[in-house]
């Protein structure tokens, strides 16, 4: 219920406004690119510091990141229209798990649990939280599937003879 809502949180400005993320994401790429200990893949900004460039600026320069030593391949700075569309979808995965997370606990029904632990899978394959949907995954795994008390209240029925 809890990663749902954080989910939510996280992504929903970004569907509500994603120039200003599509304008974040540049500096923060151009930030590390230029901090980082790898001379090659510096972006000159003419002494500027990328939290200070227009967001066109740092969209064109974080595109000429290069993502190896031979500077074939450069960064792509996602579109709105990605950043909004890949949010949204997160977003609605959120408020699906803090449902379905708030029914298990009002309920402890198996569709609810059955409910939570789908979405906990779609998020750890969407990877919407990054590393740590695994986590909350492998944690939503055990307490529903093998915990002591998952056993107590939804116990195995055995097998009809």
């Amino acid at each position: 219920m809890i990663v749902g809502l954080v989910s939510v949180m996280f992504s929903l400005p970004v569907v509500l406004g994603p120039a200003k993320a599509r304008c974040q994401l540049g500096r923060t790429w151009l930030d590390n690119a230029n901090t980082d200990k790898k001379d090659w893949n510096n972006v000159d900004t003419g002494g500027t510091n990328a939290k200070d460039l227009p967001c066109p600026d740092a969209i064109r320069l974080a595109e000429q990141i290069p993502l190896n030593e031979k500077g074939t391949k450069k960064v792509t700075v996602p579109g709105e229209s990605a950043l909004r569309l890949q949010n949204a979808l997160a977003a609605a995965m959120g408020v699906g798990q803090a449902v379905s997370g708030f029914f298990v606990v009002r309920t402890l029904s198996r569709p609810a649990r059955m409910a939570a632990l789908g979405l906990s899978v779609a998020g750890t394959v969407l990877q919407v939280l990054g590393i740590l949907s695994l986590g909350v995954f492998v944690f939503v795994v055990y307490a529903f599937a093998f915990s002591a008390a998952s056993r107590e209240i939804w116990p195995r029925e055995s097998p009809r003879g």
